[in-house]
């Protein structure tokens, strides 16, 4: 029982009390931050989305042997949080295809991009969402333009003492 309730003071610990916490966080966000950065310049015309995926792991990966990297911390788990996903156009989320079934980006996909890295079970996430060849127009700039006002409208609403039905609202 000893063991349970030190597991659960570790649990219940801040980023103050165990400010090792929130390094093994920054280095997850940083390196997450910087794959997305290299999944934004692969989505260009005629690539591959498997290839994009494929690469940008393999970017984490090798990143994450970069940090913590002393005798120390060689134990420490690390890897990939969540795969790199690129849902093209009307694919809702999570789409990280086989090489057998990829295809090409082309000009004016609307790409949402997800992925994340973790240190020792800390994980930093990012996403973003670009459209191949930087123009969207039409019904694709409305959806856009809506879907960003729809998100700045309800980060306008978190606050302290909000409630999640706040947000919904």
């Amino acid at each position: 029982m000893e063991g349970a309730d030190k597991d659960q003071d570790n649990y219940d610990a801040t980023f103050i009390d165990q400010p090792a916490i929130l390094d093994k966080l920054k280095a997850a966000a940083v390196i997450a931050d910087a794959a997305l950065e290299k999944a934004i310049g692969l989505s260009v015309v005629d690539a591959d989305v498997s290839t994009i995926c494929g690469q940008v792991d393999d970017f984490i990966k090798e990143e994450l042997l970069k940090v913590f990297s002393n005798k120390k911390s060689k134990k420490l788990e690390r890897g990939i949080a969540f795969p790199t996903c690129l849902s093209v156009n009307e694919v809702m989320g999570h789409f990280s295809p086989i090489p057998d079934d990829s295809f090409k980006l082309k000009v004016g996909d609307l790409v949402k991009i997800e992925l994340g890295a973790h240190i020792d079970g800390f994980a930093g996430q990012a996403g973003h969402t670009v459209v191949v060849g930087g123009k969207s127009e039409g019904r694709q700039a409305d959806a856009v333009l809506a879907a960003h006002a729809a998100f700045r409208a309800a980060a306008r609403t978190i606050k302290v003492g909000a409630l999640n039905q706040d947000v919904t609202e």
